[in-house]
């Protein structure tokens, strides 16, 4: 992303539509692992008197990680909500320090994959600075997980300064996404892939969004010139 370009407003999602896409979650995502845990609890309780057998610690292995994946969507969840309480004051933000902790915290995971992050100088937004983590956090680690099986992932941060906003964009060199998802994958718990490929809970891009239109910015993917994904997203000066 070198140049300013024509960026569609911010289409902003009513309650309406928000308690729509909670009501399929709990109605759905939540149920499945839910009803796992339930189905092979009972299955344990009709076998208990017999004791335990190779298929008994099978269906236990299988309740304690439907068990894990339900908190790991909860933790989500309860993360995109305290996203609409009301922000910090906007305040100056140095993007070279929160990408600097970014790199940080994700370095191990780098390191096991032999990835590299690279990013420019970067400039001081007015935002609040836990949000600009989170969302800078969010699209980093995403990079680094949606990653080609046998290639280190390879990172890269840019910037462009317009008139009105900042444009960033996180740019990967990793199995990409079909376009014809490029709106879909920020709905909450939204997955294109099994937790045997890629684990995770979906919940990385719909935090991103939130924050970026919070920021009076917008978020939107493109391909990437680095055979990858490239998700930018804007912030108002």
């Amino acid at each position: 992303m070198q140049a300013c370009r024509e960026i569609s407003a911010p289409v902003q999602i009513d309650d309406a539509e928000e308690f729509k896409d909670f009501a399929y979650i709990v109605s759905h995502d939540l149920a499945g692992p839910v009803r796992s845990m339930v189905g092979f609890s009972q299955l344990l309780m009709e076998k208990v008197k017999i004791g335990p057998t190779e298929e008994d610690r099978l269906h236990l292995e299988l309740i304690i990680e439907s068990g894990q994946k339900l908190n790991d969507m909860i933790q989500g969840l309860l993360a995109f909500s305290r996203l609409n309480t009301v922000a910090r004051t906007p305040e100056p933000v140095d993007l070279e320090i929160v990408l600097a902790r970014c790199h940080m915290e994700l370095q191990a995971k780098l390191d096991a994959t032999g990835g590299q992050l690279i990013y420019p100088p970067m400039p001081t937004v007015m935002a609040d600075p836990s949000r600009m983590f989170t969302l800078f956090h969010a699209l980093i680690d995403n990079a680094i997980r949606f990653r080609k099986h046998g290639i280190a992932p390879d990172v890269r941060v840019s910037v462009t300064e317009c008139p009105t906003r900042w444009d960033f964009s996180v740019e990967d060199n990793g199995i990409g996404i079909d376009p014809m998802f490029y709106d879909d994958v920020f709905r909450p718990l939204r997955k294109l892939h099994t937790d045997d490929a890629y684990p995770g809970v979906g919940m990385g891009l719909t935090l991103a969004r939130k924050i970026a239109l919070q920021h009076g910015g917008n978020i939107w993917i493109e391909p990437s010139p680095l055979g990858g994904t490239a998700v930018c997203f804007s912030v108002a000066k």
